[in-house]
């Protein structure tokens, strides 16, 4: 579960990241953030229906934007070409580590 949303943050940056420097190259690995980011979304949604016990505080909308960026990063490796939406959404994605767990 911790892998999944560690590897799912560490593709969202890496895509901040690609997009900032400048236009990306082909040799980016498109495919395994794909898989990556649909994982953090299995896990964002295994929290939400309390299939693991966690402090985290997950909400439906945590789930549809990682999954949201996994659809956008399957349509660049598609078009090679980034959508448009893609950096204000990977950018969410990364919001959802800094907002706080449950109170104990």
């Amino acid at each position: 579960m911790a892998e999944a949303l560690s590897g799912g943050l560490n593709c969202a940056s890496a895509i901040v990241e690609a997009l900032d420097v400048g236009p990306p190259g082909a040799d980016l690995p498109m495919d395994e953030w794909v898989g990556t980011l649909r994982a953090m979304g299995d896990a964002l949604e295994a929290i939400l229906a309390k299939e693991v016990t966690t402090a985290l505080i997950v909400h439906q909308g945590d789930c549809d934007v990682a999954r949201r960026l996994a659809a956008l990063v399957s349509d660049w490796a598609t078009t090679r070409q980034p959508p448009h939406e893609l950096r204000a959404v990977a950018v969410a994605v990364l919001r959802l580590s800094n907002r706080g767990e449950a109170e104990p």
